[in-house]
């Protein structure tokens, strides 16, 4: 059965127009729909959301419906599919052109599938409704239709005159379908994007920093978002499902802890001396107690042999852990792609950041001229917020990693566009010695020649991420202590 005979077949009769002189003053009874509409709330729940169609409307395209306009668009999409076709009027001498444009709108197959998705969502009946009238005021409705409506409003001519002076004046009848279903098209399109976007991005946001309550800035993947400014909001949605897919790949493919090989080579391996707690630490026994070992006296031989078994031998304490320290470039060029590449860098940076401090409990410190400590919450916050501007200052970072000075650590620099250390700060971190355990992941279009740049070179701690699978390669040989790419 199709809509429109759907549409005859519904036996109710018209509801009563609600009494309130508020609702006639506000011009809802020329509304396309019966009272009805409402079910199972009063009319005035919905007028805020009337209000907000018209405001987008006149803001961003330029064009100011009437309420009774705005709101027949917004209730149409969020009422479900049977309370629409049971509430529309049979005919509405008050507002005629605008009673056959949602006639013709709800009885076409289409708008049931527009209707499917955003019945009971206020946001995308709000998308939906903007885009709907935005098209029907572009392709439709202006000065000539206005008038026309007022005549029969007025009684001066009937519904066939009027229909024939429509077609006569303004649009055919094949134009006006045509029209209608224009409109109807670019509803659904603008609502499955941003139903399909939003869905990425919340499905980021719960994996990357667990499901709601984190007052993110939620703002930057809104429906308004959306419509005032589409390409900054694809770019959200861009940038949170790239940090959420390689937080995954990073939680798989990094180790589960550090082997004593990569603690050796990236903390240096030992930093002190306490008890031999196992025979396979033999060979770290300091040469003090070795020296018994060798005595030409049998007891204290003994001696010895006795501190083994009960293992009193002190040894050199070895590193069993190392806890990662990442500095992610936080510029607004960082939010741009790699090379033919769709993954903006700083999403693949933070992917990393993610994972690692689930994995090992790294500190993790965002960049541009300033530097700040941060948790997982505030990664998302940059990613939601982040912009083209600003530069970078690589002095922040070199002076936190000589402040913290921790030989267990392995300090890890991601950035694309760094600059010259000053004069005094370069010194200091050559002279703290930390310089063998920083590495740099350096991300095109970055300059390899900065003063403390070279500095990391001459150990061998330069990584070069010329697209993704390079900067996977450059994690892994920075943590695995391998050398320089």
């Amino acid at each position: 059965m199709s809509a429109e005979s759907g549409l005859k077949g519904l036996k109710s009769q018209p509801a009563a127009e609600p009494q309130d002189p508020l609702f006639f003053r506000s011009g809802l009874a020329k509304s396309a729909f019966n009272s009805s509409i409402y079910e199972p709330l009063s009319w005035q729940h919905f007028i805020p959301y009337a209000a907000e169609v018209q405001k987008l409307l006149r803001q961003l395209a330029r064009v100011t419906p009437k309420v009774y306009q705005a709101h027949d668009a917004f209730l149409m999409h969020y009422q479900p599919y049977d309370v629409v076709m049971r509430a529309i009027k049979r005919s509405n001498k008050a507002a005629a052109v605008w009673h056959m444009i949602v006639r013709e709108a709800v009885t076409r197959g289409e708008f049931l599938d527009v209707n499917r998705f955003t019945r009971g969502s206020v946001d995308l009946s709000i998308l939906a409704a903007y885009q709907f009238l935005r098209s029907v005021f572009e392709h439709i409705w202006n000065r000539k239709v206005e008038q026309l409506q007022e005549k029969r409003a007025k009684g001066e001519v009937t519904d066939e005159q009027l229909k024939a002076e429509l077609e006569e004046k303004v649009i055919s009848r094949d134009a006006f379908k045509e029209a209608v279903k224009e409109a109807i098209k670019e509803a659904r399109e603008a609502v499955e994007e941003y139903a399909e976007s939003r869905r990425e991005a919340e499905a980021a946001l719960a994996s990357l920093g667990g499901a709601g309550g984190f007052g993110y800035a939620l703002d930057a993947v809104s429906a308004l978002r959306f419509l005032q400014k589409p390409d900054d909001f694809r770019k959200r949605v861009r940038l949170l499902k790239y940090a959420r897919v390689h937080a995954a790949r990073f939680a798989a493919t990094l180790p589960t802890s550090f082997s004593h090989e990569q603690v050796a080579s990236l903390a240096g391996g030992v930093w002190g001396v306490g008890r031999m707690d196992a025979a396979s630490r033999f060979s770290d026994i300091l040469p003090t107690e070795l020296a018994l070992l060798s005595s030409p006296h049998p007891a204290v031989r003994a001696y010895f042999a006795a501190k083994l078994a009960s293992r009193q031998l002190v040894a050199y304490t070895r590193a069993t852990a190392l806890r990662p320290v990442l500095f992610v470039d936080k510029s607004g060029s960082m939010a741009e792609g790699y090379y033919r590449e769709e993954a903006p860098k700083i999403s693949v940076a933070a992917g990393l950041a993610f994972a690692m401090h689930r994995r090992f409990g790294a500190t993790v410190y965002l960049f541009d001229t300033e530097l700040t400590p941060v948790k997982p919450r505030d990664i998302v916050n940059v990613l939601l917020t982040i912009e083209a501007d600003g530069g970078t200052n690589v002095d922040p970072v070199l002076e936190e990693i000589v402040r913290l000075g921790k030989g267990d650590f392995v300090y890890i620099i991601i950035s694309d566009g760094i600059t010259v250390a000053s004069s005094a700060v370069l010194e200091a971190f050559a002279r703290s010695g930390l310089a063998k355990r920083t590495k740099l992941i350096l991300i095109p279009p970055s300059w390899e020649d900065y003063n403390w740049v070279r500095l990391l070179k001459q150990h061998n701690n330069v990584y070069y991420a010329r697209d993704v699978a390079a900067f996977e390669k450059a994690v892994k040989n920075a943590l695995s202590g391998g050398g320089r790419q």
